[in-house]
């Protein structure tokens, strides 16, 4: 099963940072990564219609994963989940987990399984760090 990680952020900086270290880390051909970070005109800001395209030009791929960070990103992740069809929103998961953490997560783990409750688990139990 083809998979992608879309990193949405206020930033396209912060996004490419965390597409670099998943790439370096998950090396598969079923999973793309897709930086969506920062406003069309390369400013700081969040742009749904980087989602829809990214969608729209990805027809292979069968799962999307997505990870916002916070405020408006979480608003464009969820606006372009309302303005795509219903067959595409099917495919499409809004990820409640960390950014970082999270993506890099799920990013590994659907690097080596096509198990979607598994690839969440995965991304939703790495907020905690363990220190005591």
């Amino acid at each position: 099963m083809k998979k992608a990680i879309l990193l949405v952020s206020h930033s396209q900086k912060i996004t490419d940072g965390i597409k670099e270290m998943i790439e370096q880390m998950a090396q598969s051909d079923s999973l793309q990564i897709f930086s969506l970070g920062g406003t069309s005109d390369g400013e700081l800001g969040s742009d749904p219609m980087k989602i829809i395209d990214v969608i729209n030009e990805a027809d292979s791929i069968e799962k999307f994963f997505v990870f916002a960070d916070l405020g408006s990103a979480v608003l464009s992740a969820e606006l372009a989940f309302d303005m795509l069809e219903e067959a595409q929103q099917e495919k499409y998961v809004l990820v409640d987990a960390p950014l970082v953490e999270g993506a890099f997560a799920a990013g590994i783990t659907a690097s080596v399984s096509d198990d979607v409750e598994h690839i969440l688990l995965e991304a939703k139990n790495t907020p905690g760090k363990g220190w005591k």
